[in-house]
């Protein structure tokens, strides 16, 4: 192996392993009414699989933020000021 293939592997290493455990977006997408009202509900335990999807994962965390949107709107919250949800959307 040449030292550009290490140095490559290695990085593909580390940026693989930023999004484990893995999650597809099918799961991710069934999961975030459940996950979202969760957070509504006061439990700011988000699974470390569907963390480390969102944050790979543009469209997931656009359907997430507009799901967690109108979930806190329909409770009458500010999803911006809730801050578990903020984290959310943001992470």
């Amino acid at each position: 192996m040449r030292t550009t293939d290490t140095w490559a592997a290695a990085i593909l290493a580390q940026v693989v392993e930023a999004f484990e455990p893995w999650m597809s977006c099918d799961e991710c997408f069934e999961r975030s009414d459940q996950i979202v009202q969760a957070l509504l509900d006061g439990e700011p335990a988000v699974p470390a699989g569907f963390r480390a999807h969102l944050a790979g994962c543009a469209a997931c965390r656009d359907e997430v933020a507009a799901l967690a949107a109108l979930a806190a709107h329909d409770r009458g919250l500010d999803p911006t000021a809730d801050e578990p949800i903020a984290q959310l959307i943001v992470d």
